[in-house]
């Protein structure tokens, strides 16, 4: 460029070109040149720059400039790559943190109001309630009116292949009950112990029996090492590849610009690419999808581990399909489908439409006008939809407010719309999808529900006022939170308490647990609950009794039904055989009192009866 100029320069005749001018000295002539120089590379330059930096510029220079299927392919393109990359990194994300560690915590609470108490006290006591005055019924409504909160929940740290956490429960903030547990994964050694009873652990041993269910196994696998299947450059080079079959399966893209595309009540000017696919059409991007799958590396080699088919039977069955692609009819040229694609002056696709004339259309798209933004779904069929969801929201700040309505027809053919109204929608943690906002859905017959998204970029809670008929009934509060970084080990196994599947004998609880520190234990939650010391005691030693001591009443009560025959009073074999050869029509006959009729369901409580009776009797 700058020689040319130079002999711009020198050129007499060019200097002298336009009259009237006074002729520049040579010196001033290149210094002139040299500014004209600069600026004009600084004007190609920026340019370039707008070109590359400004989607909008490059978006209108392409679709000048390219040919339909081109700027068809750029734009799908260009998309695809902006997905792919997103879903590369996400899913590096979700394994660096997988590897690192993370802890998640979420609990549920329960507040408790003075109608709830109310009505639980009417639902079990009746009405009249507060006129009791047996000691019973007293204990029951200090127990029920000294529920302030309830609360539920736990955390779980999971690294790599190893998982521990613990759980409890609260009364009015006081725990009643925890637990711990720790999950190894690679070993399938599962640990447990609830710390109010026991530090012991009690661990299950189920590696052997997970070992022999080959069909979980290889899942197993891929779950734990997903990036020995497929890695982040992979899942992104996927992406792009499959889109680029679609491009080059395509052929005679129409393009209409600024065409009006109604979205809600808004109207936004869209460029159209339109792609009309015949029966013939389908077929080939069938079978060019098919080509790129069997040829996919990636694919087979997951679909090989996972024991879904071999390397053999993963060619032949896609050469199978591909064999009757070829076999499939495509005479008919008509129109199948025709697939719009909505794209922004940005060069962003905003929407599809999917439409198969005289059948149906399934159709989506967001646009914004100003500070309205809208978004639509829609599935119809013979131009009447079936299902939709609308989204009116304005944008204020980076807050949003509007609704959602999802419009369906039930099964009486009735139109009905279900409305999710927000107020000051906000996203605090993209990552973790943390946002503020008032959210009130509006039910046709229901009362409406208002729910309230709360969160300090670190937690996210939810809150629910439960609300009827003017009577507050107490709030329902969902909290969670997920951290970066956790240290999780496993329990040592030598100090547990084993149990495997493949143990001789099946140990007792009392060999894990003694059985008076059970009792103690249920004795202090039913204490806490509310209940009198002497109600708790005895409920105590029943739920201790049915744990520990049901199993041996019963293996008495089944030695002593088998010695019953032995003392001639009762032939199991003769009660309850049948013979239907003889069938007396006739008024049957009162029954002996020392006989079980057949057709009594009750045969085994009249036996027990029985055997007590002559029991009480030789006593």
């Amino acid at each position: 460029m700058s020689e040319n100029l130079n002999n711009m320069n020198n050129n007499d005749n060019f200097t002298n070109a336009v009259s009237g001018v006074e002729r520049v000295s040579k010196k001033k002539g290149k210094k002139i040149a040299l500014i004209s120089g600069i600026t004009a590379v600084a004007l190609v330059g920026g340019g370039v720059a707008a070109y590359n930096l400004s989607d909008f510029v490059k978006n209108q220079v392409n679709l000048r400039v390219m040919k339909p299927e081109n700027y068809y392919a750029w734009i799908t393109e260009e998309n695809s790559k902006n997905f792919a990359q997103s879903a590369k990194e996400s899913y590096s994300k979700a394994y660096d943190k997988m590897q690192d560690g993370q802890k998640s915590n979420v609990s549920l609470k329960y507040v408790a109001s003075d109608d709830f108490k109310d009505y639980a006290l009417s639902e079990i006591l009746g009405a009249d309630y507060k006129n009791y005055d047996d000691d019973e019924s007293k204990m029951l409504v200090d127990i029920i009116n000294n529920i302030n909160e309830i609360a539920v929940g736990g955390n779980a740290s999971v690294k790599g292949d190893v998982l521990s956490g613990s759980c409890f429960a609260s009364l009015n903030g006081e725990n009643i009950i925890s637990g711990d547990i720790a999950l190894d994964y690679e070993n399938f050694d599962y640990f447990l112990r609830v710390p109010e009873l026991t530090e012991q652990w009690l661990c299950m041993e189920l590696g052997e029996t997970m070992s022999e269910i080959s069909d979980i196994t290889p899942y197993y696998d891929v779950m734990k090492n997903p990036t020995d299947y497929i890695s982040p450059e992979q899942l992104e080079d996927m992406i792009i590849r499959y889109t680029n079959v679609w491009n080059q399966s395509v052929e005679d893209i129409e393009i209409e610009k600024k065409e009006s595309i109604d979205i809600c009540d808004i109207t936004v000017d869209y460029t159209v690419l339109s792609v009309e696919l015949t029966e013939s059409d389908l077929v080939d991007i069938a079978g060019n999808f098919i080509e790129e799958i069997k040829n996919d590396d990636v694919l087979k080699n997951i679909a090989v581990s996972l024991d879904v088919c071999t390397e053999e039977e993963w060619a032949s069955e896609l050469d199978e399909l591909l064999e009757e692609l070829e076999n499939e009819d495509t005479s008919n040229n008509d129109v199948e489908l025709t697939v719009d694609t909505y794209v922004d002056p940005n060069g962003d696709i905003r929407g599809m439409r999917f439409f198969v004339e005289d059948e149906g259309d399934i159709f989506f798209a967001f646009g914004k006008d100003g500070d309205d933004v809208r978004g639509e779904f829609s599935v119809s069929e013979d131009n009447e939809k079936l299902f939709s969801a609308e989204l009116y929201a304005d944008e204020n700040d980076n807050k949003y407010n509007g609704n959602i309505d999802f419009t369906y027809c039930d099964y009486d053919d009735v139109i009905e719309t279900i409305s999710v109204e927000f107020t000051d929608y906000e996203v605090v943690n993209e990552e973790n999808g943390f946002f503020n906002a008032d959210v009130t859905f509006v039910i046709p017959d229901i009362d409406p529900i208002a729910i309230d998204f709360s969160s300090d970029g670190n937690s996210q809670d939810i809150s629910y006022n439960i609300n009827f008929d003017g009577k507050d009934y107490g709030t329902v509060i969902l909290s969670m939170s997920v951290n970066d970084g956790a240290d999780v080990e496993v329990p040592d196994k030598n100090g547990a308490f084993l149990i495997s599947p493949y143990m001789d004998s099946e140990p007792a609880l009392s060999d894990y647990i003694p059985e008076e520190n059970m009792k103690n234990f249920i004795y202090d939650i039913l204490v806490k609950l509310g209940f009198s010391e002497e109600i708790a005691a005895d409920g105590a030693d029943d739920i201790t009794w049915e744990m520990y001591d049901d199993s041996d009443d019963w293996e008495t009560y089944d030695s002593e039904y088998d010695d019953y025959d032995n003392f001639g009073g009762f032939d199991e074999d003769e009660a309850f055989t049948y013979d239907d050869s003889d069938v007396n029509t006739s008024e049957p006959e009162e029954e002996p009192a020392n006989e079980i009729p057949f057709n009594s369901g009750d045969a085994d409580e009249l036996m027990v009866e029985r055997f007590e009776e002559e029991q009480s009797a030789n006593e």
